[in-house]
């Protein structure tokens, strides 16, 4: 008889911790950011650099470290397999999240977003564009005020 009792209460026991895991889990899901609430895509689609965007951490049950990311307009998201995305997004974009019809790309320590259905290859044109025309604007900027400089030069001197 004792014998069942002991089962029975190891059984509670063990319902009990499972159903407490999971009220754990869903209560320790993060607080959503006030920039981070869906809301309707209003750009016209191509990539846009998010500067809300990134990654965070806490230990949920078990307290085992879990990854989230974050952006304008995305809402916290489980990442899965943090470790791999960091190594590949050196190389090449990665799709970090999806909610509704945009899309989170991590690439080269940056995150985009989109709402046009771009590729890997997109995003790597886009970004490499983007670099271009800012290393022209600054060219532009350095011989601009190398010239004011030579005229400052010649007309005191």
């Amino acid at each position: 008889m004792s014998g069942v009792v002991v089962g029975v209460v190891v059984l509670l026991v063990a319902v009990l911790a499972a159903g407490g895991v999971v009220v754990l889990r869903r209560r320790s899901w993060p607080e959503t950011p006030a920039f981070a609430r869906p809301r309707p895509a209003h750009w016209p689609g191509g990539l846009t650099a998010d500067p809300n965007a990134g990654f965070f951490t806490d230990r949920g049950s078990l307290f085992r470290k879990r990854y989230f990311f974050v952006g304008t307009g995305c809402p916290p998201t489980l990442v899965v397999d943090f470790p791999s995305l960091d190594v590949s997004q050196r190389e090449q974009p990665v799709r970090i999240a999806r909610q509704g019809i945009r899309v989170w790309w991590w690439f080269d320590g940056e995150f985009y977003r989109e709402a046009a259905g771009l590729g890997t290859d997109d995003v790597v044109a886009w970004v490499r564009e983007r670099d271009r025309r800012q290393r022209a604007r600054q060219e532009r900027a350095r011989l601009l005020s190398a010239a004011e400089e030579s005229l400052r030069k010649r007309d005191n001197g």
